[in-house]
């Protein structure tokens, strides 16, 4: 089972020519699903959303899974921002903030961590943390994922400010009722990590999985492009998570980190 995470897509600020690559390492991959996990817009605005969804249609016959960013709502058009914030989001997504993949083996639950209220910062509302349990709880699928915007963790200290508001409660509660994975965007730096290292009474086996920006200008630290790519062995019960970087010289992306985990928790 072959799902690819991609993040921060900024549409507005895409580089065509890595545009191009990611369809084709995609058409390589040949992922069941594909996970948007926000930003996938610069401003909002109806032809960056067309862009995505053309996107989309491209990436068929894979199925696809996304959940809003802070720049998925307008932020210059005040009226929209609070009357209709996610009204362009909707369009191309339908009207599920927080939708669900699921099949016998595996279970993907979207979480909306954005507020029109706050520009950049995100947060776990208290109601949704309780539904996506009650969503993880019930399932019986091997493999459990949660997929929100904003991240739970951070390399650079510069990124603390922006781990999402209750995200320590979020985790424990998620980890509680069988997640395995979490994954985000919004910080534009990739990583894979155990969310003990941060929150040492979770289980060592649940992981969060940082995107970086898979097409976009608007890279940052000296990360080029990237998307990750899950490969899940159900039956070996092992997960593998790499990470694919766009490579300037030969114009594609390419595998350069993998770590591979226990499936389970």
């Amino acid at each position: 089972m072959r799902i690819v995470q991609l993040s921060d897509l900024h549409f507005g600020t895409e580089t065509p020519a890595v545009l191009e690559a990611l369809l084709a390492a995609c058409a390589q991959i040949e992922p069941v699903l594909v996970l948007l996990s926000g930003d996938l817009t610069q401003r909002a605005r109806r032809h960056e959303f067309d862009a995505c969804r053309q996107l989309i249609q491209q990436l068929a016959p894979a199925q696809v899974l996304a959940v809003p960013g802070n720049h998925d709502l307008p932020l210059f058009n005040v009226w929209h921002r609070f009357r209709a914030p996610y009204a362009g989001f909707r369009r191309v997504f339908g009207w599920q903030l927080e939708p669900v993949f699921e099949t016998p083996e595996l279970l993907v639950v979207g979480v909306n961590t954005t507020d029109p209220r706050r520009h950049v910062d995100g947060h776990f509302d208290t109601h949704s943390v309780e539904q996506v349990a009650g969503k993880l709880q019930s399932s019986s699928a091997k493999l459990k994922l949660v997929v929100g915007h904003h991240p739970v963790d951070a390399v650079l200290a510069s990124d603390e400010q922006n781990i999402a508001g209750g995200a320590r409660a979020a985790m424990q509660r998620w980890c509680e009722a069988g997640m395995q994975l979490y994954l985000a965007g919004h910080i534009h730096y990739p990583f894979f990590a155990p969310l003990s290292r941060r929150y040492p009474d979770l289980p060592d086996q649940a992981w969060t999985v940082q995107a970086g920006t898979a097409i976009s200008t608007r890279t940052r630290d000296g990360k080029p492009n990237s998307f990750n790519l899950i490969d899940a062995d159900l039956e070996m019960r092992v997960l593998s998570l790499t990470r694919w970087d766009f490579n300037a010289e030969s114009g594609r992306f390419d595998p350069a980190e993998q770590v591979q985990l226990p499936l389970g928790v």
